[in-house]
């Protein structure tokens, strides 16, 4: 019987733990960077929008970033794809245009649904840190896949990027 007990509660108590580790891991907080930016939003007539870089995410070159779209309105469910792509100024050109890296680009199936997807960023943040770059900021650019389509109301709620070392 005392056997039969101790089973039920080691099972009971390994149950518990993982259940409670899966809660803790869901509630997880931002590393630090990531809590002060605010979503943005990207429409068809204004398809690109940017966060900002910060100094701590430049320092510690995270391998990943993950994107999540929290909202989205696409009644004509017109299929898009997100490109991202990191902007900087070189310090010797800081009044000129800023330049772009391609990081990658992703699309939400189905195309009315919120979703998200990971990049990788570490080859960017190499060329990043060799450029010396400032001003660093992450950019999101929507766009049709058909772009011989016109555009329908689209529109695309982007939650502040979470930036991960893998």
């Amino acid at each position: 019987m005392c056997r039969l007990i101790h089973g039920f509660l080691v099972g009971g108590v390994l149950v518990g733990s993982l259940f409670l580790g899966g809660v803790c891991a869901q509630g997880k907080r931002p590393e630090s960077g990531q809590e002060q930016a605010a979503s943005v939003e990207l429409t068809n007539s204004h398809p690109k929008s940017s966060f900002a870089v910060s100094a701590d995410v430049l320092a510690r070159s995270p391998s990943v970033v993950a994107l999540s779209f929290t909202r989205v309105v696409n009644p004509a469910r017109t299929a898009f794809a997100i490109f991202v792509y990191l902007s900087y100024r070189p310090p010797e050109a800081a009044d000129a245009a800023p330049l772009k890296i391609l990081v990658g680009n992703g699309s939400l199936y189905p195309a009315d649904r919120p979703g998200g997807f990971l990049l990788r960023v570490s080859a960017a943040f190499g060329k990043l840190k060799a450029a010396k770059a400032t001003d660093v900021r992450l950019v999101l650019e929507m766009r049709r896949i058909h772009s011989a389509e016109p555009w329908s109301q689209v529109e695309v709620t982007a939650a502040p990027p979470q930036w991960r070392s893998q």
